[in-house]
């Protein structure tokens, strides 16, 4: 078990650093979209092709190896196999809706479903031990920071204006005007490690850490449901795993810091406070169906009504779902409909109940590991990748979440399969070194 132990949790010689560089380039040219406004946008299409291309290439070596050599798949394979089956499960329902060809839709959904081949690719690398988990750990951190540093450079540097068309910005007047959308999974990766590092460790440095990147989000990425799901999860997940009296205790000094940001925020700019005061109170309002004089909060309302006259008038269509479409002729047949904007009721528009119960049905995968690992229980990064599962789950319900964009639960699920593993074989070796005791008391009782 020590020998595990150290593999995991210490420290490599020689590559551990470049493998965390490497790693870091990976999830910067891969994972992070916003280098397309800026001025390496040309560098970043192509290593993005480049990545993408060896993915691919991977992804069915791997799967060529795996069904028809080994015949044995993993857990993790599994998920990502069934996963990928609404590819063909949404352009199916397209073509019986909307006489879209099947072709057609295989394309439209596999730009959802297809980056999810990544996944083989990273879990390789972590089971056979080529990166350990602590170099993926570093290097999501590393991109956590940076992540931050560019969003900012870039708020502050570019005119929103010029990107009004694509999904990196929008307009919101509850939020001062022009709002850009950057990708916030690397964030929210690090604000929930240095906050769970701070609630098992009570570590101040990592709660000063979380509440930069609560800033962030609050004050200048202005995601209020991101805000509201990701604090939420985090709060669920301390009154899950430590005692209601740490919890109280922790609690007190998250509420001192939480004093002193409003208070920094007040001295630097009150005009913030307002700003997200004014935005918070138009998400009740329209929580409520009160209406807010607001076009984006109001809109979502107006979305949700276009669905339901649509299941008026087509009952049977809420049972399958309508399938996924391209925009443009999604908003010819229905106006403006974005199913991000509407959470549950654009899930159940493009897969209908079955499809929805179908897609939730994923989280007994790691429910399941959650109730067999023993000798993780207090690990930051499996507690990190729990939390993830939860905020997820949340998002869901307000932004359609993990289902519109599959890859970041799969990345997720794939962290709990590694500890799974290596739970696995811990166990293995505590069983072992337990029949050798026992062997050896035999012996010495002979």
């Amino acid at each position: 078990m020590n020998i595990l132990k150290a593999r995991l949790f210490t420290k490599d010689t020689g590559l551990f650093y470049i493998n965390v560089v490497v790693l870091t380039i990976y999830l910067l040219f891969y994972g992070s979209p916003v280098l397309s406004i800026t001025p390496i946008a040309g560098l970043y299409s192509i290593f993005s092709y480049v990545i993408v291309t060896v993915l691919v290439l991977f992804g069915l070596v791997y799967i060529y190896d795996k069904v028809l050599i080994k015949k044995r798949f993993s857990g993790i394979d599994l998920m990502v196999v069934l996963m990928s089956m609404f590819t063909f499960y949404t352009a199916f329902n397209a073509n019986v809706v909307f006489d879209q060809p099947f072709l057609k839709g295989i394309f439209v959904a596999g730009k959802t479903y297809l980056p999810l081949i990544s996944i083989f690719f990273i879990y390789y690398l972590l089971k056979s031990d080529k990166i350990s988990i602590i170099q993926w750990n570093y290097a999501t951190l590393i991109m956590c920071w940076v992540s931050l540093a560019l969003n900012i450079l870039l708020m502050y540097t570019i005119n929103p204006a010029l990107y009004k068309d694509t999904d990196m910005v929008g307009y919101n007047p509850s939020k001062g005007g022009y709002v850009f959308n950057f990708p916030p999974g690397f964030i929210i990766y690090g604000l929930a490690y240095y906050f769970i590092d701070y609630v098992f460790n009570k570590n101040r440095i990592s709660l000063l850490l979380s509440f930069i990147l609560i800033a962030y989000i609050l004050f200048l990425d202005k995601g209020r449901i991101l805000f509201i799901t990701t604090i939420g999860t985090l709060l669920i997940h301390m009154l899950w795993m430590v005692p209601i009296k740490t919890s109280l205790l922790r609690t007190f000094t998250i509420l001192i810091f939480a004093g002193v940001m409003i208070l920094i925020v007040f001295f630097i700019d009150e005009d913030l406070l307002a700003v997200v005061y004014k935005m918070f109170m138009v998400f009740v309002e329209a929580i409520f169906g009160i209406e807010t004089g607001e076009s984006s909060a109001d809109a979502r309302w107006i979305e949700i009504g276009t669905i339901i006259s649509h299941w008026e008038k087509y009952p049977g269509h809420i049972f399958f779902g309508v399938g996924m479409l391209p925009r443009e002729e999604l908003w010819l047949r229905f106006g403006y409909l974005y199913f991000t904007d509407v959470g549950i009721f654009g899930i159940l528009f493009v897969f209908g109940i079955v499809g929805t119960i179908l897609q939730y049905l994923f989280f007994i995968y790691p429910l399941r590991i959650i109730m067999k690992v023993r000798n993780f229980r207090y690990n930051l990064v499996y507690n990190t990748a729990i939390a993830g599962i939860i905020t997820q789950v949340l998002n869901s319900f307000f932004t359609g979440g993990f289902v519109f964009a599959p890859i970041g639960i799969m990345n997720t699920f794939m962290i709990l399969e590694y500890f799974k593993d290596k739970d696995r074989k811990i166990e293995q070796l505590k069983r072992f070194k337990n029949e050798q005791e026992q062997q050896q008391n035999s012996g010495d009782t002979a």
